[in-house]
């Protein structure tokens, strides 16, 4: 029976790694949230910029913490700050995930559990998708693992998990605000075991927490409480520059969210994909009703069990908690919501379900209910991931720039992007490190404090104009992107054109 729990721990594995690692350079992911983190990590291990605080926390006017983007120096230095590497290790912090959804379920349920949940976890394209990309959220499943287990630990009197809990949970809260879900949580297992835990124990670890937080402290006390002002306008509602959602919109998203973790259908485009691209939002691949009433059916399966008393209970009430925290979140946090938010949910998703099945399966005839499910489900994320595609692929990026280096060799150059979405692709700090510093670009605007290294020239003779202009788009803006170009073109005098899949290059010298 060991020999035949090892061979399906090996097989869940196995999917774990072909779900992050297949087709791996065409299907990786690199836009300009990873551009910004990049430049921030460069300054960083090249000691010209040592920062107090992370990246902004969305349109909140937060910063988070250091923590994340100290540690993403780490493997930016190992792989001299080549994008592919930063996939690499996202991608395997994904593997680590599934085996600890193992372990945790194992210990939390029964080993069933731990294989049932691991094995969704892994097979899901949805989860294998976010798996495959470097920034400040790619950790966040992991960290959700760990503070629930230790939450879970607390919750059956074990004093030590507290320590752990507080460094899990501060080094968290610097990579996303989405762990916040687990805050009430944390407060009321504490109330609850705090005599067993005892006063020594939660001292030591607010001490660790708040020495964690040292780094955004300091940058409060340098920088007039920049953080702590944004957030009571935040709270207050007076910022302008938040965008908001409708109940209806979010819990929309929600549903889609759980139906894609079931399967995101066939042929996605991973350029769409996360959502954040509003102009054609409309082409995403959204989940298709029966997914969502198949991870619906197994949440309520959950559900009815959690009202039966077994020995079960306190990880399945603390799953439950999680559950309704989460509702909670999508009722009242009116402000745009994108999936990845819910990266903290997906783990413990996962949990939820492999219990359903483990229950199924114990019933008369269950066997003949759950290897149909998982098959089909197993099958269906196979064909996703066989036919997934980005229609702005990274080795479509690759050649465009090795056309362009042919050309720029030593010479100063300005580089220049037209299009919606598809110009915040990461192209300026993939330009710096392929091809050569821009004197400058268009993305200066947002991102020029970071790259002190630009000299103040900033009209060089030669540009590099990459055409994006996705026929997707609306008409108007299509028009728009096109008279630019042509602006352009007739201002300069072309030396070379291609084109990289959509991805079309001009080489221009002024007249």
């Amino acid at each position: 029976m060991k020999k035949f729990a090892k061979v399906i721990f090996i097989g869940i594995l196995f999917l774990a790694f072909l779900f992050r690692f297949y087709n791996f350079q065409n299907l990786f992911f690199f836009g300009m949230d990873q551009e910004y983190e990049a430049l921030i990590v460069k300054n960083i291990v090249t000691l010209k910029h040592f920062p107090l605080i992370g990246v902004n926390a969305s349109d909140t006017g937060l910063y988070l913490g250091p923590a994340f983007i100290y540690l993403a120096a780490i493997p930016f230095y190992i792989f001299q700050g080549n994008p592919l590497g930063w996939g690499l290790v996202a991608s395997f912090l994904g593997v680590l995930t599934v085996y600890l959804i193992y372990k945790v379920g194992k210990k939390m349920f029964s080993e069933k559990v731990g294989f049932f949940a691991s094995l969704l976890y892994a097979s899901s394209f949805l989860t294998s998708f976010y798996d495959r990309q470097f920034w400040n959220p790619t950790p966040i499943p992991l960290f959700s693992l760990l503070i629930g287990f230790l939450l879970y630990r607390i919750l059956n009197n074990n004093r030590k998990s507290l320590l752990l809990l507080s460094l899990s949970f501060g080094l968290a809260i610097q990579a996303h605000l989405s762990i916040l879900i687990f805050l009430p949580l944390i407060i009321y297992a504490v109330m609850r075991k705090y005599k067993i835990l005892g006063i020594k124990t939660i001292f030591l670890s607010i001490i660790i927490f708040i020495l964690l937080q040292t780094p955004i402290i300091l940058f409060e006390l340098r920088h007039n409480f920049l953080n702590t002002n944004a957030l009571i306008d935040l709270v207050a509602k007076k910022s302008e520059q938040t965008s908001t959602s409708s109940f209806s919109e979010r819990n929309s998203l929600f549903l889609s969210t759980l139906g894609r973790f079931f399967w995101v259908p066939y042929k996605p485009d991973l350029f769409l994909e996360s959502g954040q691209c509003k102009e054609l939002s409309s082409l995403r691949k959204n989940a298709y009703p029966e997914g969502i009433i198949m991870v619906m059916v197994g949440l309520i399966i959950f559900l009815r069990r959690y009202f039966s008393k077994n020995k079960f209970a306190t990880p399945s009430k603390l799953i439950l908690s999680i559950c309704l925290l989460t509702f909670l979140f999508v009722l009242f946090y009116n402000r745009s919501v994108f999936e990845y938010y819910f990266l903290f949910f997906f783990p413990w998703l996962a949990i939820a379900l492999g219990r359903s099945l483990d229950l199924i399966w114990e019933k008369k005839q269950g066997k003949v209910i759950v290897l149909p499910v998982i098959i089909l489900f197993v099958v269906l994320n196979v064909m996703t991931l066989f036919s997934a595609y980005s229609s702005y692929s990274y080795p479509d990026k690759l050649e465009a720039m090795r056309f362009v280096k042919n050309y720029v060799l030593e010479k100063d150059y300005t580089l220049e992007a037209l299009g919606n979405c598809p110009r915040f692709g990461g192209y300026r700090y993939l330009f710096e490190y392929f091809v050569g510093i821009p004197k400058h670009s268009y993305m200066d605007s947002y991102f020029e404090w970071l790259y002190p290294d630009v000299s103040v020239k900033k009209n060089p003779n030669r540009t590099v104009l990459l055409s994006l202009i996705d026929s997707r788009d609306k008409a108007e803006d299509i028009k728009r992107w096109e008279e630019e170009k042509f602006k352009l073109l007739a201002e300069n005098r072309i030396v070379a054109k291609e084109r990289f899949g959509r991805i079309q290059v001009f080489i221009l010298d002024k007249l």
